[in-house]
């Protein structure tokens, strides 16, 4: 039995609005691949000296660390939102095909009735 959360979710707006989650995440993904904060600091000068340098190097270090996690995240959203909108579209499919065999089920109940019937009236 699923959850009672799950069966409160707004799925039509969630299945309608997948192919824009999509779009966003690689929007993003691309953004957050261009971008370089390490390209926009300006390099180590002569008037830093010692510990500063040190710690100047450790900072740009650590910008490097945070961007390739800032990557590694986008990607990974990237790789949901492109799996959300392949299940949005199976769900879509297999949504379909339950009209399709409900139709079938009504048609074969109308043709089992009519046959009863006319097997009743016929004797």
């Amino acid at each position: 039995m699923a959850p009672l959360w799950l069966k409160s979710l707004p799925w039509s707006t969630i299945v309608s609005n997948a192919p824009l989650i999509v779009d966003g995440a690689k929007k993003l993904a691309s953004l957050v691949k261009s971008k370089s904060t390490a390209e926009a600091m300006p390099p180590a000068g002569d008037a830093v000296i010692g510990d500063a340098q040190s710690e100047i190097a450790a900072l740009r270090a650590r910008v490097r660390q945070l961007e390739q996690e800032q990557k590694q995240a986008a990607e990974a959203l990237r790789e949901v939102a492109e799996s959300h909108g392949q299940m949005a579209q199976a769900l879509e499919s297999l949504r379909k095909r339950t009209r399709l065999n409900l139709c079938v089920a009504w048609i074969c109940l109308v043709g089992v009735a009519t046959l009863l019937l006319w097997i009743t009236f016929t004797r």
